[in-house]
């Protein structure tokens, strides 16, 4: 069912606003408590601020003017509809009159002259009368489509659209000498062909009538497309809050399926907030884009989304230019373009949904906020050179990746050591000198510590 939009009343607006800028209640908060738009809200915030300085201002006003103002608007008004409805009726006679002169509209042809007249006589009363082409064509006694057609048809003498031979068409030979062109030249287009032929003297055609001759002998070709190059002109982002990714994915749950909503850092992969509804309409996509906003106040990031009905609508555009982001649709039909949070998704459900069975809205929030809790603190992410999207976000991946190579340098060196000490108890100094002057076999595990190709 269609939800039915609530209305306000100035003084409403007034508390509304007021808990937000005195009590400090969050946007989002008052926005799901109401069932508020936030592109609305910010909407009466700008009116407050620019209509402010109106209620500094004297109140006393001129009340006899304004009633005799309102009576005066009446009066005139009352006078327009009463000259609106004499012209018409005189306007309906007068083209009574003029039916006389032109003759039946209806049943047969009617010739062009006349045709042309009644066009005319219409646009020329119904700019000077003010009244709409629509009232014209009942008083004309034909159809409304009839007269659009005579008026697309102005200045044209009628015809009749049977298949005639026309003397401008091409003759046998022109089409026979165009094909037997064709294939002594089968790699040159069309185009080229008309002027190489032009050239030659050969025949002297428009493009347009070597394309139809062609098509119908069945020898053009379709055109090669080009490879897609979809894919390949994404930059990455180089800081945290650059990119968010959003998407609502279906989560089902003993047979009734609720609206996920995620938000995902492009740089950290870190999951900025996510919500779990039974409607996702713009709205609640507002909202909840709201909330993440005051979790990082300073954060101006880029919005990445599909084309799916929440984020194509006019509010949402607004609501995105009001908060100071901006907005990016990825490619109709090619989920790749989102394939960060669309990946998300898909953990999600393997390692967490699927396996926890949640029975009601409830477990399933509660299983999925633990996941989100060790997805952003504990997993490795195999993407960022297997840190969590937490260090990742703090900016301590290098400081990690520097103390793993340290690890790794000291644990070869200690091997190392123990293999001299080794060789030298079991073979006698002679032999130790001898080993220790090869070269040592690499490990397996001198590895790239896990860092991003």
């Amino acid at each position: 069912m269609r939800k039915e939009r609530k209305h306000f009343n100035p003084e409403e607006k007034v508390a509304i606003l007021r808990r937000h800028l005195v009590d400090k209640v969050p946007v989002s908060e008052l926005c799901e408590e109401l069932g508020l738009r936030p592109t609305v809200f910010y909407r009466w915030q700008k009116e407050l601020f620019e209509n402010g300085a109106a209620a500094f201002q004297s109140q006393e006003r001129p009340h006899r003017q304004v009633e005799e103002k309102q009576k005066r608007i009446e009066f005139l008004e009352k006078k327009v509809r009463t000259e609106d409805e004499v012209l018409a009726e005189l306007m309906a006679e007068h083209i009574a009159l003029k039916k006389k002169s032109w003759g039946t509209l209806t049943g047969g042809w009617v010739p062009h002259d006349v045709r042309d007249q009644v066009v005319d006589f219409v646009r020329r009363w119904s700019e000077r009368a003010e009244i709409g082409v629509g009232r014209f064509i009942p008083w004309l006694g034909v159809t409304a489509s009839k007269f659009y057609d005579w008026r697309q048809r102005y200045g044209c003498v009628n015809e009749h659209n049977g298949w005639v031979p026309r003397d401008f068409w091409l003759e046998l030979w022109e089409k026979e000498a165009i094909i037997e062109f064709h294939l002594k030249n089968p790699l040159e287009g069309y185009r080229r062909l008309t002027f190489m032929m032009l050239d030659a003297d050969v025949v002297a055609v428009s493009p347009a009538s070597v394309w139809r001759v062609l098509k119908q002998a069945g020898l053009l070709s379709r055109w090669k497309s080009k490879p897609s190059r979809k894919g390949t002109g994404f930059e990455q982002p180089l800081q945290p809050h650059e990119h968010w990714h959003i998407d609502v994915s279906y989560i089902n749950l003993c047979g009734t399926f609720y609206y996920l909503c995620s938000i995902l850092d492009g740089f950290s992969r870190f999951l900025v907030h996510w919500d779990l509804r039974e409607s996702m309409r713009e709205a609640d996509v507002e909202v909840i884009l709201e909330r993440a906003k005051e979790k990082y106040l300073e954060a101006k990031p880029r919005i990445i989304s599909d084309n799916g009905p929440q984020f194509i609508a006019r509010d949402f555009k607004e609501f995105i230019r009001i908060s100071g982001m901006t907005h990016v649709r990825t490619s109709p039909s090619y989920p790749q373009s989102n394939g960060k949070l669309e990946r998300w998704h898909e953990s999600l459900k393997s390692e967490c949904i699927r396996p926890g069975t949640p029975l009601s809205l409830e477990d399933a929030k509660r299983l999925i906020q633990q996941y989100v809790d060790r997805y952003n603190n504990v997993r490795l992410h195999s993407a960022i050179g297997y840190v969590t999207p937490k260090d990742m976000l703090a900016g301590r991946q290098v400081e990690i990746h520097t103390e793993r190579d340290h690890k790794l340098e000291a644990a070869r060196q200690q091997r190392q050591s123990r293999r001299q000490q080794t060789a030298w108890r079991g073979k006698g100094p002679a032999a130790a000198m001898s080993d220790s002057r090869e070269v040592p076999v690499p490990d397996a595990d001198k590895s790239d510590c896990g860092r991003p190709s």
